[in-house]
C-alpha cells in the first residue's frame, strides 16, 4: 500500500530538521563556517568560475584533484545571490543538513517495518552525530554528496517498484551529479548496476537495456570532467601517487572510525580491524537474509544496506591502490546513515515476530544500546562545543588562525613577499587570509619539485605548527642545501629566509 508523499507522520522529521539547521547556525556563531585547505580550493574555484568562467583554483591552475561539481554548485548560488561563499555557506550548510535529516526521517517512516520509537531514536542520533556535524560545519563537497546518496536510495526504491525508463533515467542523473561532486560517486554507479542485476522483478532483456542506459547516463558528467582534466593537465584525476598503506592497515583505519562513532570503546583502540570486520559482517548478514528470503529486498533499509557494503568495499580497495589521506570520519561519512540502518533496521521486524516476554528483553537491550549511543554522542557534542564556543570551528576561521602571529607577519610583509618566492605548509591559508599566491613546500618523494625549490637563489618558507605535514620537506633538510639567512619565530610557527650557500650553484 502506497503512503502519501507527506503526512503528519513526517512532522517529527520536520522538527528534527529544523533543530539540525539551528545547530549548524549555533556552531558557526563564533567565527563563521569552518574552512579547511580543501574548502579554500572549492571556494576559490567557484569564484573563478563565477567571475572568469574558468575552473581554476586560487593559484590560477586548473582544479583537478577534485571534480568540478561542488565549485559549480557554489558558483551558481553566487550568481543568484550576488554573495561570496563565506557569506552564505552557514545558511546553505544548515539547509542541507536539515534536508538530510528530514529525508532520513521520511524514509524511516516508510521502512518495511515501521516503528515510531525506533525512528525518533535514530533521528536524534543523526541530528547529534559528531561525524555529520563535522561535515556540515565545513565548506566541503560531502555536504551535497551525502544528500545525493539518500536521494539515490529514494529513487532506487521507486525504480524497483515501477521499472520505468523515467525512474531509471533519474537514477542515472543523480549518480552522474554525485560523480562530479566526489570521485567516490562511482560507488553509486556500481550500486545501481548491482541492484539492477539482482532485481527479480524484470526480465534479463530489460535488465541489460536499463543497465547500459543507466551506465551511460551515470558516467556522462564524470567522463566530461576527466576529459577536461586530460586536456588541461594530461591527467585524469590529478597526480595520484601509489598507495603506501596495505589493505590490513586500511582495515584498521576503517575500524577505528567505527570505534569513534560508537560510545563503547576507549582510545587507543585495541582491535579496530576486528570492529570494522564485525560491522561489515552484521550489515552483510542483514542484507543476505532479506535477499535469500526474498523479503522486502528492495525496501529503503535494504537498499541502504547495499550501499553501505558497496561503498565500504570500494573505499577499502581504492585506499589500498591509490595514495590519499588515511580513512577517517570525513571520508567515511557517507556510510554513517546506511550503517545505522543496516545494523539496526532488523530490530522492529524482530519485535513483531517474538513472544511478549522476549519482546520485552529485546526492547530493553535495544533501548540500553540506544541510550549508550545517545550519551556518548551528547558527551562528545559537549566536548566539541566547549572548544567551538570559545575559539570557533577548527580550520582557518578558528581563533588560532585568525589571530595567528605568523600570519600577521605575512600580512605586514606582503609587499616584499610579492617579489620573492614563498613556500609554506599552509599555502591555502596564506591565500585565504592575504590573497597572496605562494607554493606548497615540496613533498619528500617528489624529486622534480625539490629540484625546482633548490634552484631558487632566495626564498621564504612560512611554517605553521598547526599545519604539520610529515610528507613535506623539513626546515632541517632545506638547510642542508641552502643558507638560512634570517628566521622569525612566533608562538604558532616561524618564517625562514633562505639564500644560496657560497660556492653552491
Amino acid at each position: 500500500m502506497n503512503r502519501p508523499k507527506f503526512s503528519l507522520r513526517d512532522l517529527d522529521s520536520f522538527i528534527a530538521a529544523v533543530i539540525g539547521y539551528l545547530v549548524i547556525q549555533l556552531w558557526a556563531r563564533h567565527s563563521g563556517i569552518g574552512v579547511s585547505p580543501d574548502s579554500v580550493v572549492y571556494m576559490s574555484t567557484a569564484s573563478n568560475i563565477r567571475h572568469h568562467g574558468a575552473i581554476n583554483d586560487f593559484t590560477g591552475s586548473p582544479m583537478m584533484d577534485f571534480p568540478a561539481g561542488y565549485p559549480v554548485f557554489l558558483s551558481g548560488i553566487m550568481l543568484v545571490t550576488g554573495l561570496e561563499p563565506m557569506q552564505f555557506a552557514t545558511v546553505l550548510n544548515g539547509l542541507l543538513f536539515g534536508t538530510l535529516i528530514f529525508l532520513s526521517g521520511w524514509m524511516m517512516e516508510r521502512f518495511s517495518h515501521h516503528n515510531r520509537v525506533y525512528k525518533i531514536i535514530l533521528l536524534s542520533i543523526i541530528m547529534l552525530s559528531p561525524c555529520l556535524l563535522e561535515v556540515y560545519s565545513m565548506v566541503w563537497s560531502e555536504t551535497l554528496f551525502l544528500l545525493l546518496s539518500l536521494l539515490f536510495i529514494r529513487t532506487a526504491r521507486r525504480y524497483h517498484l515501477t521499472h520505468s525508463i523515467e525512474a531509471m533515467a533519474l537514477l542515472g542523473v543523480i549518480a552522474a551529479v554525485a560523480c562530479v561532486m566526489r570521485y567516490a560517486g562511482v560507488s553509486l554507479v556500481l550500486l545501481g548496476g548491482f541492484l539492477m542485476i539482482t532485481d527479480r522483478g524484470t526480465t534479463w532483456g530489460k535488465k541489460v537495456v536499463h543497465i547500459i542506459l543507466f551506465g551511460l547516463i551515470s558516467i556522462s558528467l564524470a567522463a566530461l570532467n576527466v576529459y577536461r582534466n586530460h586536456l588541461v593537465t594530461g591527467t585524469l584525476t590529478g597526480y595520484r601517487e601509489k598507495a603506501v598503506t596495505s589493505l590490513g592497515k586500511n582495515l584498521e583505519y576503517f575500524g577505528s572510525v567505527f570505534c569513534d562513532w560508537l560510545p563503547f570503546f576507549d582510545d587507543p583502540y585495541k582491535y579496530p580491524a576486528l570492529v570494522g570486520v564485525v560491522c561489515l559482517l552484521i550489515c552483510l548478514a542483514a542484507y543476505l537474509y532479506r535477499l535469500i528470503r526474498q523479503h522486502d529486498e528492495y525496501s529503503y533499509d535494504q537498499i541502504a544496506t547495499s550501499y553501505f557494503l558497496v561503498y565500504a568495499f570500494f573505499l577499502l580497495i581504492i585506499a589500498s591502490v591509490s595514495r590519499f589521506q588515511h580513512l577517517d570520519s570525513r571520508l567515511m561519512s557517507p556510510l554513517f546513515i546506511p550503517w545505522l540502518w543496516g545494523s539496526s533496521s532488523w530490530i522492529p521486524s524482530a519485535m513483531t515476530r517474538v513472544d511478549r516476554r522476549k519482546r520485552r528483553w529485546l526492547a530493553g537491550l535495544a533501548l540500553v544500546a540506544a541510550a549508550c549511543m545517545e550519551y556518548g554522542q551528547w558527551d562528545l557534542y559537549k566536548f566539541n562545543w566547549n572548544g567551538i564556543h570559545y575559539a570557533g570551528i577548527p580550520g582557518y576561521t578558528e581563533d588560532s588562525w585568525t589571530k595567528s602571529p605568523t600570519m600577521d607577519f605575512v600580512k605586514k610583509n606582503q609587499q616584499e613577499m610579492l617579489s620573492v618566492p614563498v613556500y609554506s605548509n599552509a599555502y591555502e591559508g596564506i591565500w585565504f587570509f592575504t590573497g597572496l599566491v605562494v607554493d606548497l613546500i615540496p613533498h619528500k618523494d617528489l624529486p622534480w619539485d625539490i629540484r625546482d625549490l633548490m634552484k631558487e637563489d632566495h626564498f621564504y618558507v612560512v611554517w605553521f605548527d598547526d599545519a604539520l605535514n610529515t610528507d613535506l620537506l623539513t626546515i632541517e633538510t632545506i638547510s642542508q642545501s641552502k643558507h638560512l639567512e634570517k628566521e622569525y619565530h612566533f608562538n604558532d610557527g616561524a618564517v625562514y629566509y633562505f639564500t644560496t650557500q657560497q660556492g653552491v650553484h
